[in-house]
């Protein structure tokens, strides 16, 4: 099964087409229906300007709740999502590499999400939800 079906659903509920979407997200349409297809992973901002465009929270669009209502959605502030990430870890007195484990990456890998070094992939940012049972949109700044 498609993990993005939902994104063309709402495309198509919209009457919008991939042009249009791909235009808004400035990429390439070609590159937006890869990600509609499902053939390659959607960038988190990607999905967080999705979210912005349709009014849905991210765990509608990652396939987490089967819920689109929402109040309003907010932009993603990657900074906030840090540091979301890092008060749970210091809450819950988790080492780097307890997190690494469950992510299934490197513990350095691990630090450099969490210090910002490198961008969280969206299966990871999934993965961090599963983990500190969290709602995403919160942990992403999304909702209030």
């Amino acid at each position: 099964m498609n993990k993005y079906k939902k994104i063309k659903d709402l495309r198509e509920d919209h009457d919008y087409t991939q042009e249009f979407v791909a235009n808004y997200l400035q990429v390439k349409r070609s590159t937006y229906a890869n990600w509609e297809n499902g053939d390659v992973s959607i960038p988190l901002k990607i999905v967080d300007k999705l979210s912005l465009l349709y009014n849905v929270p991210l765990s509608f669009l990652l396939g987490i709740s089967p819920k689109k209502e929402n109040e309003k959605i907010n932009p993603m502030i990657y900074d906030n999502v840090l540091s979301n990430l890092n008060k749970l870890k210091e809450n819950n007195k988790y080492s780097y590499q307890k997190i690494a484990e469950a992510l299934g990456v490197s513990r350095s890998q691990c630090y450099k999400y969490y210090k910002g070094i490198c961008t969280i992939p969206t299966h990871i940012m999934i993965s961090l939800y599963d983990f500190y049972k969290v709602d995403i949109d919160r942990l992403c700044g999304k909702i209030s």
